[in-house]
């Protein structure tokens, strides 16, 4: 039988950041698959700095899984995750999907490409899972994601924007893919259809300033009046049933900048119409709840492509270019930028959109056969490396 201990790094799987963990559980229903169809004895080691040995909120029947402790501390810890990399045949990297940059500060960047170089030097092949590179705005982050792109098994971009950036920093041509979340299941409960149902999901990081709270990102648009004035146009409105819908939740302090909780439980109580989602405990309950809508607005990336990969109308807000690269290569133009219009603007559109949501689903479905190609392939070429790396035993 072919065995093969793959490493996954760069996902996390208990956070509160249902976007991170849809990545996570995307992939690790992708390595059931693979290891399904081609009766592999497959053993996924989760590498990853947090301490928490939590099962998994879902089954895979074709694999098994293990947590693994990552630590550079001490030398206990650094042998740990040195003998750690050294026992997987291949690594899978995805930074979180939008975090090889240095857009959030050049700690959280240096940090997780560390890992990435140890990985390198350990000369355990490292495959740069579908993701977003860049921007890269310091000499230091181009030259080590440049020396970490070129030195790489493999890199995969998932869209054309990262594509571009990571052929000439890295000096190789990446493979063009798509978002893994795309491959994350769900269940539809079926909404009242009495009403239109309009979903928003409210970026507490954004709503905040940022990490910063001084507009971090740059933002051209006034993002708490955006979100005011949907709320009270919409909720108002007896077509509408508006839903709040946090896609990143944290109950534990309302002094994390990074929650969209309870930014969403104050609007609720603020606007008396508006019908705020249950606490997800899963990125799956958080798409199966978002597929139930006819409309869905979100600043949070992974909480559109619930949407978007369910059917729904989707209406993107967008603060870094990893909106754009992604729905540029979906052929979908409905993206709201808000780092490069003004408010009036944004809200003109997004009311426009959400009003006639027709034209959003006709390109949604025009697009249908080819985003089907793009997960094909991908999934073709995960399978490709993880067979070829397989030990026969």
């Amino acid at each position: 039988m072919k065995k093969i201990n793959v490493g996954v790094l760069g996902l996390a799987f208990h956070s509160g950041n249902l976007g991170c963990s849809a990545l996570s559980y995307s992939f690790m229903y992708m390595l059931d698959d693979i290891a399904k169809n081609n009766g592999l004895e497959m053993k996924v080691s989760i590498l990853s700095g947090a301490d928490d040995q939590r099962p998994l909120k879902a089954e895979f029947g074709s694999l098994s899984y293990s947590f693994v402790r990552l630590g550079l501390k001490n030398s206990k810890f650094r042998k740990q995750t040195i003998s750690a990399f050294r026992s997987c045949d291949v690594i899978f990297d995805f930074t979180a999907g939008d975090s090889f940059t240095d857009i959030y500060g050049m700690s959280r960047f240096l940090k997780r490409s560390y890992f990435k170089k140890l990985v390198i030097k350990n000369k355990t092949p490292l495959v740069l899972g579908s993701q977003t590179y860049g921007p890269y705005n310091k000499a230091l982050s181009r030259s080590w994601a440049k020396s970490i792109i070129s030195k790489s098994y493999e890199v995969f971009a998932r869209d054309e924007k990262s594509y571009a950036v990571a052929e000439k920093l890295g000096g190789r041509k990446p493979i063009l893919t798509t978002d893994v979340a795309f491959f994350l299941p769900y269940e539809s409960k079926g909404a009242d259809q009495s009403r239109i149902n309009v979903g928003i999901n409210v970026s507490g990081l954004l709503w905040n300033g940022g990490y910063t709270g001084n507009n971090q990102f740059g933002l051209t648009v006034d993002y708490r009046e955006y979100i005011e004035s949907l709320l009270k146009e919409f909720s108002e409105d007896e077509k509408y049933r508006v839903h709040l819908i946090p896609h990143v939740v944290y109950k534990t302090s309302r002094d994390v900048a990074d929650n969209d909780w309870y930014v969403s439980c104050d609007l609720a109580e603020k606007y008396s119409n508006v019908t705020l989602s249950p606490f997800f405990e899963s990125p799956m309950e958080a798409k199966s709840y978002i597929s139930d809508m006819d409309v869905f607005v979100g600043a949070r990336m992974h909480a559109t492509i619930a949407a978007y990969s369910s059917g729904v109308a989707a209406i993107p807000f967008s603060y870094s270019r990893k909106f754009e690269g992604l729905y540029e290569s979906l052929e979908y133009p409905f993206v709201i930028s808000g780092t490069k219009i003004e408010t009036a603007e944004a809200l003109e559109k997004t009311k426009a959109y959400i009003r006639s949501p027709e034209k959003l689903r006709e390109a949604m479905t025009n697009y249908k056969n080819e985003l089907k190609a793009k997960t094909d392939k991908m999934m073709k070429d995960y399978s490709g490396i993880i067979l070829g790396l397989c030990r026969d035993e």
